[in-house]
């Protein structure tokens, strides 16, 4: 194992001539092989964070019922399609890859005398071989690159040059916090809404710093690959993020006391003129001239009122005879609405 990513790492070397260069590059690799892994955790997380109301549902159902809360969570989970363990793979696996190139670094440089430290690298995994990153280790005794040598840790540059040999390397430290800062804060940001037990908020506030004691004591080509994994990180997580809520995570403000987005009250109508007049009974004095009246079948009683009408016209003499459809001879449809008709007069005959 250790041979074999010591081979990557000289193949890597030829791409980009420079020790810090070909840590990157490494690292780089790794992360894209994990990714696959990673994108699955990330969203086992964003299922997890989904399901946190109906989880602490359950833990407040079965308080104090430990062996009842286990089973109902593990069949919750298993409903649901999600596994609570997957968001923990990738930190696992990178875990003996941080120590296998930690262990690959130390026999990189390794000294031809270990008791001077002035003396040449005398690499443990290139021996008899002449590969560009071999030759360049023999040829040096420190492993410069990006103003630091990778082969000394920040604690010691501290102790044995001072403070202003070791503002690079606390440079480096620093972004490991702050990249650390970072993926937390997109994690909290992807349902900011979730309120979290005050421990759980303490760990996450505390995790980035845990970092610090390690980063100081270790060489800094080990903490450029801390740097480099978390930033690759943070751009798989604004990836998955990026397509899991495709509209944008859900604001705090937008959220009602329940958990659910609310909707802002609709705005009262303003009633029409039209709405109106069919309430009150009466239309506006444009819509009555607009609409042509619409004649009704007549009532005996209108029928009456022309009959009257006729007889008077005439004289008192009795008026044309009034079919069953309300018409008068001559005379248009009463009891309507509308403008009165008036029936035509009819020529008196002369007598003979």
């Amino acid at each position: 194992m250790f041979d074999f990513l010591a081979g990557v790492l000289a193949e890597l070397y030829k791409l980009w001539p420079s020790f810090g260069g070909a840590i990157i590059l490494f690292t780089a690799l790794i992360m894209l092989v994990l990714t696959p892994l990673t994108i699955k955790s990330n969203r086992s997380m964003i299922a997890m964070q989904r399901v946190g109301p109906e989880i602490k549902k359950l833990q407040a159902k079965h308080k104090g019922d430990r062996e009842a809360l286990n089973r109902e969570m593990m069949a919750f989970y298993q409903e649901h399609h999600i596994n609570p363990f997957s968001s923990c793979l990738p930190v696992v696996l990178q875990i003996p890859v941080f120590i296998v190139l930690y262990q690959v670094l130390i026999g990189l440089t390794r000294r031809v005398n270990p008791s001077d430290p002035t003396s040449n690298f005398n690499p443990k995994y290139f021996e008899g071989e002449n590969t560009p990153l071999a030759v360049a280790l023999r040829a040096t005794n420190r492993m410069l690159s990006f103003g630091m040598d990778l082969s000394q840790s920040a604690l010691a540059e501290l102790r044995t040059e001072g403070l202003l040999t070791a503002v690079p390397y606390i440079v480096l430290v620093g972004l490991v916090v702050v990249t650390a800062v970072v993926q937390q804060r997109q994690i909290q940001g992807r349902n900011p809404s979730a309120s979290a037990n005050p421990q759980q908020q303490m760990i996450i506030k505390i995790m980035p710093f845990i970092f610090i004691p390690i980063s100081v004591s270790i060489p800094a080509g080990v903490v450029i690959y801390f740097v480099v994994s978390n930033i690759v990180r943070v751009g798989q997580q604004a990836l998955v993020t990026r397509l899991e809520f495709k509209d944008g995570p859900p604001k705090p403000a937008e959220a009602g006391p329940s958990g659910k987005a609310s909707t802002p009250p609709a705005r009262p109508k303003a009633k029409s003129a039209q709405a109106t007049a069919g309430k009150n009974g009466k239309g506006s004095a444009k819509s009555r001239g607009n609409k042509r009246p619409t004649p009704t079948k007549p009532t005996d009683k209108t029928s009456a009122r022309a009959k009257s009408n006729g007889d008077k016209l005439d004289g008192g003499r009795k008026s044309p005879t009034t079919n069953h459809a309300g018409r008068s001879n001559g005379s248009r449809p009463s009891g309507s609405q509308g403008p009165a008709l008036t029936p035509r007069p009819r020529k008196r005959k002369k007598r003979r």
